[in-house]
């Protein structure tokens, strides 16, 4: 028989207390992934339906960016703080894209810098292949 020793009312509150911030920590790091999912999967549009959805509202746009900006300023230290390692995803603090807003209030993506000259893969049995 294995006699487990008795914890005391403190120890016992030690314990649900360390719960309780493994539970918090868990639900602001699913958020954390949430958002940095959310924000990857929007920021992947295409140029054009990005800023159609950008410009449908700009005030509501502008309300989403800084919602968001406020929330990743929130969490993401916490989650440094607690410093869990299978915790590791944090909100993205920015857009995924370079936006501008122009004079008259609406938003233009900055277009993604062309794809940098890539290492040509020889092909078998065309010039320069061996």
């Amino acid at each position: 028989m294995i006699l487990l020793p008795t914890l005391t009312q403190a120890q016992q509150d030690a314990i649900l207390l360390d719960n309780f911030i493994l539970q918090t920590a868990e639900a602001i790091h699913h958020l954390a992934a949430v958002m940095t999912r959310c924000n990857s999967d929007f920021w992947a549009l295409p140029d054009g339906r990005l800023e159609a959805v950008l410009n449908a509202n700009p005030n509501r746009t502008s309300a989403v960016f800084s919602v968001n900006s406020s929330l990743a300023a929130a969490i993401n230290p916490l989650l440094d703080i607690l410093a869990i390692p299978t915790f590791p995803a944090r909100a993205p603090g920015l857009p995924g894209r370079d936006v501008e807003v122009t004079s008259e209030g609406f938003y233009r993506v900055i277009p993604l810098p062309p794809p940098s000259d890539s290492i040509p893969i020889p092909v078998p049995g065309t010039a320069g292949a061996p």
